[in-house]
């Protein structure tokens, strides 16, 4: 039983990287576009998408605001994920980024599958999730959050 649990620790163990990107993206929509930029970390190479597909940027959390409580509110607003199976046909060709390099992408979001959920003239804000995992290891990355004014 012991050599069970050991032989078990040390597979977990072994399975977990270290994440050698840094993320990070622009907090306001532009013509409902953001920026999204992918930092390499680490001492050597690493390799990422030439483009990133804004299906790949699912969000997560929408909040309404409402202006009796003057607070956000939860919807009840859910996205469908994108599979992924194989990360060469959903990110296409990669690039390799050296020590301290940096990839900018412009990701629009807006027309597009959040959308569906501003269906109010109202102001939300929103969460996005990017599915770096795929290409690299790290845990997705998690905006802050993201405001847009439907009210116009």
């Amino acid at each position: 039983m012991y050599k069970f649990f050991l032989v078990f620790l040390m597979s977990f163990l072994s399975a977990q990287q270290k994440c050698n990107l840094s993320f990070f993206n622009n907090p306001y929509l532009h013509d409902g576009k953001i920026i999204f930029r992918i930092q390499n970390s680490s001492n050597g190479k690493v390799k990422v998408p030439i483009l990133f597909n804004a299906e790949f940027a699912r969000p997560t959390d929408i909040q309404i605001y409402s202006s009796e409580s003057k607070k956000y509110i939860a919807s009840k607003y859910s996205f469908d994920g994108t599979l992924c199976g194989d990360p060469k046909q959903c990110f296409g060709k990669m690039v390799r980024l050296k020590k301290g390099e940096k990839r900018e992408y412009e990701v629009k979001i807006i027309p597009g599958r959040i959308s569906g959920a501003f269906k109010e003239k109202k102001k939300y804000r929103f969460r996005l999730s990017f599915d770096t995992y795929f290409f690299s290891g790290c845990n997705d990355y998690i905006t802050d959050w993201l405001y847009y004014d439907n009210t116009n």
